[in-house]
Formats: structure tokens, sequence, C-alpha cells
């Protein structure tokens, strides 16, 4: 049995799940996968030792053990201008802090935003409609802070 480096699976994905959608116009359900493994090599962020509902990633010590919820989101070009939704939000869980990774159509990470919980849950207001944690992109870019962007860490990757 050979056992397989994560990165090169990851990678992997990434380039099956890109194959994917350009031969069947279909995305594959990886973008989460990729999100959370994004976010936790890219912000050095821990994987949980127990799985917690809804906390996909814990802080190191500086962020004093925060606990994070991640979601993913593939920006594919034919989809630019239409309101995309990111996964659903469990408002009820234990984090702190949700991370939302934009994939490329390459599904390589762009950029990651961070908000906090509770600036989510005025965002997103005591709607009926909105009981289910749903917000778009471009309503979650409005009350987050971009934490993480691959032009620069692929600059700061040049200059080790």
């Amino acid at each position: 049995m050979e056992v397989y480096k994560l990165d090169t699976l990851m990678e992997e994905t990434r380039q099956l799940a890109s194959k994917y959608r350009d031969a069947t116009g279909q995305p594959l359900p990886v973008s989460h996968d990729l999100a959370c493994y994004d976010a936790i090599r890219y912000l050095n962020l821990k994987s949980p030792e127990k799985p917690e509902a809804s906390v996909d990633a814990i802080g190191p010590d500086v962020l004093g053990g925060q606990k994070f919820q991640i979601k993913g989101r593939v920006q594919f070009s034919n989809l630019k201008g239409k309101q995309q939704r990111i996964g659903q939000l469990n408002l009820d869980g234990i984090w702190d802090i949700c991370l939302l990774v934009l994939l490329n159509e390459a599904y390589q990470a762009e950029e990651i935003l961070a908000a906090d919980k509770e600036t989510i849950q005025e965002a997103i207001g005591d709607k009926k409609v909105n009981k289910r944690g749903a917000m778009t992109v471009s309503q979650f870019r409005i009350v987050a802070e971009t934490i993480w962007e691959a032009e620069e860490y692929n600059l700061n990757q040049q200059d080790d």
C-alpha cells in the first residue's frame, strides 16, 4: 500500500476537481475540505483534537485558542455577478470566527476573509428566511476583513 503525503493528495484533488468541472460543467463537492486544509495551512491553525459541532480549526496561542468555522466557495468566472451563497452557517455552534476561503477555478485559494460570530449574527438578523444562517459571498465581504491573499503569500514565499 502506497502512503501519500497530504499536500500531494490535496493538489491532486484540486486538479481532478478542475478537470471534472471542465468535462461535466458540474463542480465536485470538495471545496469545504480544500478550504479547511488551506486555512489551517496558511493561517497556522490546528485541527481540533476532538470533533466539535461546526468547529473546523482552533487558533494557536497567539489567537487565544479561538474556534473557527470554515467555509469555502469556488469563484467560477461564468457565475461572476450572480449572488453566490456560502454554505449554511451554524449560528448555534461554539465557534468564534468564521473564515471564508475563496478558491479560483483551479480550486486554489485566492483569499481568506474573516468575520466574528457577533458581526455575522447582526448582519443576518433574525429574519425568518435567514434562520439557517444563509449569506451570499458579497454579504460576507461587507462584514468581513481580508486576512490572507494569495498574491502576498506567493511574494513572501519567493523572499524566503
